[in-house]
């Protein structure tokens, strides 16, 4: 004999199936909001440190912090 589940039991099935998607959806929307705080905050301080480097005529260290510019620019998609 086959199991068949009642309509009560589906309809609770699929409410349950929806709501782990709606949250699965939520954190990853949460996680990419975070990440793209994270990037911006990492670009300004290069920004910040690459101007330093200018104003101390520093190449060596202008041209390390620029390398990372570009890399954190690249994760960002610019």
């Amino acid at each position: 004999m086959k199991h068949e589940k009642s309509y009560s039991e589906l309809t609770k099935s699929c409410a349950m199936n929806k709501k782990k998607r709606e949250n699965y959806m939520q954190n990853l929307m949460i996680d990419m909001i975070i990440t793209e705080a994270l990037l911006k905050r990492k670009q300004q301080k290069l920004v910040t440190e690459i101007d330093h480097a200018l104003d101390q005529k520093n190449k060596a260290q202008f041209m390390k912090l620029t390398c990372e510019l570009n890399q954190v620019n690249q994760a960002f998609g610019n």
